[in-house]
Parts: structure tokens; sequence; C-alpha cells
């Protein structure tokens, strides 16, 4: 485990076995803010902000060694990670954002470029990669599902404050659960239509997610 002090000095250590290893930040001198970005695989990502100048680093743990380094290719104003997909991420660069997936060595990218110029405020949306489209969900009083472009989907309603999405690859729906209010949300990536049911929640577990549908 990376534990991160984001207050200069700044500190990036990991304690095993009761004792407490630092990693080397100098490249970090002379930036007035650094910032966790996310993790990504076996990756930790931070950003720095020096007057305008922004840079990113990455961080891995070798055994009790940790490494932390500038990311050079990296040109960009920001990250923004999926919460619900881990391995993916938003890029903005050069006024055009990118989805990123990260395959299993964490070495290679693939990337796919989306017009999301009509879409203000993209922190404010819950996002899902799937099937190649973007997909952007947000909480409203009431249902809109609009195609905003041959690769962005922008879903608005009630209930859309959801804590956990689940979309089979090979499905053409997207299942959201709202747990405060059992309520199963569907979206059809097909027809674009959102359907809703009811559920018992599970024996005392409020707080509860999608893993897995069967039967439908």
């Amino acid at each position: 485990m990376l534990y991160f002090d984001n207050v200069k000095p700044f500190e990036l250590f990991t304690v095993t076995n009761g004792i407490r290893s630092n990693a080397d930040l100098t490249v970090l001198d002379g930036e007035s803010d650094c910032s966790f970005k996310g993790a990504i695989g076996n990756c930790a990502y931070f950003r720095s902000v020096r007057g305008k100048l922004i840079r990113f680093f990455r961080a891995t743990l070798d055994k009790e060694t940790i490494h932390f380094e500038q990311i050079n290719e990296m040109k960009t104003s920001e990250i923004s990670l999926f919460n619900n997909q881990p391995k993916y991420f938003v890029e903005l660069s050069k006024g055009a954002w990118s989805v990123y997936k990260y395959y299993e060595k964490h070495t290679e990218k693939e990337g796919k470029k989306f017009d999301i110029s009509e879409i203000n405020h993209l922190s404010k949306y819950d996002r899902q990669y799937h099937r190649g489209l973007l997909y952007l969900f947000r909480e409203h009083s009431s249902v809109s599902v609009k195609r905003v472009n041959g690769q962005v989907v922008k879903v608005e309603g009630p209930l859309m404050d959801a804590t956990s999405f689940y979309a089979p690859p090979h499905s053409d729906s997207i299942y959201i659960v709202n747990c405060d209010r059992n309520v199963l949300l569907i979206l059809n990536t097909i027809n674009l239509t959102v359907s809703q049911l009811n559920y018992d929640p599970p024996a005392d577990c409020n707080n509860h997610t999608i893993v897995g549908i069967h039967d439908g």
C-alpha cells in the first residue's frame, strides 16, 4: 500500500513489516502543488502544477522500492478516471478528449477520440465506456436519453445518482443500481430507453453493488 502526503514537502511512502520506505521525489522540487489522480493497474498517477505548467507522474512499487517518474509522453491538462472501469481513463489533450485503456502489462495503451465539445462540466457525469461508445450519466428531474453524436450518448433522469454500474461486454444493456432507493435502472443501448425495476435489498446489507446478471 502506498501513502501520499500532498502537503509540502511531499511524501510518498510504504510501510512493510513496520519499516517505512520513502520514494525519491526530487523531481517534484519547485512544484507548488501535487495531487493524486488515481490508480490504473499497478500504477498510481499524480499531477503537479507550477504556474501554468502541468506535469504528470507515475509511481510503481517493486517489492519495498517505490519508483517515481515523470511521464514525458503525456501532454495533457487533465486526467479523469472511470470509477467503475479502473483500467480506463479520459484524457484531455490539445482540446480533444480521448478514452484510453491500459493493457495487463500497463505499458501500452489504446486510444479513441471522442467529441464532447457540447458537454459542459464532464466531471459532473458518471461515465461508462461500452462497446465503443462513451455514455454519460447524470441525475436530473426528467428523463432524457440523447445521442450527442455518433460516439457519445448522454443519459439524464431521476435516481441517476447511482453507486454502481454493470455493463457485460456483449450485452445491449447497461445496468445502474441505486442502492439508496433499491432501484435497478436498465439502459437499452439499442433503442436508447431506460426501464426501472424495484428490488428487495440483501438482508442486513444497505451498501451493495452489481457484480453480475443471471438469466436477464
